[in-house]
This record gives structure tokens, C-alpha cells and sequence, in this order.
């Protein structure tokens, strides 16, 4: 075989390899995107878009739509602090969903739109997903944990949830990131990225870990992914950032399961 022969089919091997090795690495990026997926709360996301809710409580139960006639003159929205004077507990979300309204509460005959039933349309474990969705958008229940607590609100405040998702229980799609996503706090992959809480403090204040800075192909890859997550070293204290470490070790300690029985916060 001449020397042209060869190299030819060497290159050839080359490109088959490359292709190979480029499938391998999509098979894999779906395999961590529909793992990430599967969780109560993204499932929860996928059925409350499937029922139509957004079409009143809005994208994210954030923009409800006017309700003539309604007492409150709105279809209440999930997120705010009228969802409180809807809600005392977990079990009237459940109820609204079920039921269309938590029995203690009398119906709104002058409003419009009516909040529908659920219970014949969806099975339990569908239940329990919408409720982990809803009790997640919404920030629903009280953190017993102080800091915890205060850390949820600096997290608020920064807007962690945007990219995050819901109570850092989301997940939002980011092109040009290793696995096509950024990971949710209560995530399964949460550990590849943060191996402690060293690692997470250098993650806010420097918008990556000292590990992934000194690998040259995780740095590329932060470099061009669309979303990058910010620097706050010049903008946050110290109180505020010991009380976000301590929140996502909560959310991590504390899984939204939607289900009453399984004594989910």
C-alpha cells in the first residue's frame, strides 16, 4: 500500500473517530438533559404547560390575567404576596388543583373565570408533580432555618432564580454550555460542579471555581456558553454570601416531592 494510500485511510479513521467520539458526547449531553428533567418539580413545569395554566396564572404563575366579577378582580398569580391569602398550606394548593378550590373556601360567583378541576384528568403521581411545581414557582412555606431563610432572600434579591429556576429548583437551557443547561441547586449533577462549599463561594464571587478556571477546555467552554454566571465579589458581603451557601445546602437537604405524605417542606 503506497504512503498516499495510507494516509488517506489514516485520515479517514481520523474522521470516523471525531464523528464518533462528537455522537457519543450528544448521546451523553441527552442522557444528563433528560436526567435533569426528571425531577417532580421540571415534571410539575411540563404539566402545568400541558393543562394550560400559564394561559391564566401566566409564564411561571407570575402574570395572572384580569378575572371580571372575581373578588379580587384577577386570576391570583403564584408568585407575589397575594398568593398567601389564597393559600394557608400545601394542602389548599392540592385542594385547588383537585378540586378547583380548597373546601374551605366559598365559591367566587361573580368571577368570570373559574379555577377547573384536575382530579379526572390527572393521575396521583401527575398531582404530586404539579403541586412540587407550584409550591416551587411560588416560594411556597416557611424556612425554618434562619439563614437558610435569610439566604432565599438574598438569592431573591440577586436574581440567582432567573437563571437558576423557581427556589433554584429550575432549569434553564444555556447553548454553548458543557451539558446544554444550568444545573438546578437540588440537581443530580449539582456535586460535579460544586464539590464543596469552598468551591461554591469561589463560583459567586468569581463566576467559576478555581478548578474549572485552571482546565483549559472548561474555561473555553464558560468563555463561550451563552449565559455566564456573573462576578458578585465587588457587590455582595460576606453575611449575605455564608447565607446563600446556606440556603442551597437546605434546598439540597429539602427535595420538593409534592407529595404531603412524604413530609416535604
Amino acid at each position: 500500500m503506497s504512503r498516499g494510500a495510507r494516509a488517506i485511510i489514516v485520515g479517514l479513521f481520523l474522521v470516523a473517530a471525531a464523528a464518533a467520539a462528537g455522537l457519543i458526547f450528544l448521546l451523553a449531553r441527552r442522557g444528563w438533559q433528560c436526567a435533569a428533567l426528571d425531577t417532580p418539580v421540571q415534571r410539575g413545569r411540563l404539566i402545568a404547560e400541558a393543562m394550560g395554566c400559564p394561559g391564566c396564572h401566566g409564564p411561571g404563575g407570575g402574570q395572572p390575567i384580569a378575572n371580571p366579577g372575581a373578588k379580587g378582580g384577577e386570576v391570583p398569580g403564584w408568585t407575589g404576596g397575594t398568593w398567601m391569602m389564597w393559600n394557608r398550606n400545601e394542602g389548599d394548593v392540592r385542594a385547588w388543583i383537585l378540586k378547583g378550590r380548597p373546601e374551605h373556601r366559598e365559591p367566587d360567583p361573580g368571577a368570570l373565570i373559574k379555577m377547573p378541576a384536575f382530579e379526572e384528568r390527572l393521575g396521583p403521581r401527575e398531582i404530586d408533580d404539579l403541586v412540587a411545581y407550584v409550591l416551587a414557582a411560588s416560594h411556597f412555606g416557611v424556612i425554618p432555618d434562619e439563614a437558610a431563610a435569610a439566604g432565599h432572600e438574598a438569592a431573591y434579591r440577586r436574581g440567582c432564580f432567573g437563571c437558576h429556576g423557581p427556589a433554584g429548583r429550575g432549569l434553564v437551557m444555556n447553548p454553548g454550555s458543557f451539558k446544554g443547561y444550568i444545573p438546578p441547586w437540588d440537581g443530580p449533577d449539582y456535586g460535579d460542579l460544586v464539590r464543596d462549599d469552598a468551591e461554591l463561594r469561589q463560583w459567586v464571587l468569581n463566576g467559576a471555581s478555581d478548578r474549572f478556571l485552571a482546565n483549559p477546555v472548561a474555561r473555553r467552554i464558560l468563555e463561550t456558553q451563552v449565559i455566564a454566571m456573573p462576578a458578585y465579589r465587588e457587590t455582595i458581603s460576606e453575611q449575605e454570601l455564608n447565607d446563600i451557601v446556606a440556603y442551597i445546602a437546605w434546598v439540597r437537604r429539602h427535595p420538593r416531592s409534592g407529595n404531603a405524605d412524604a413530609g416535604a417542606p
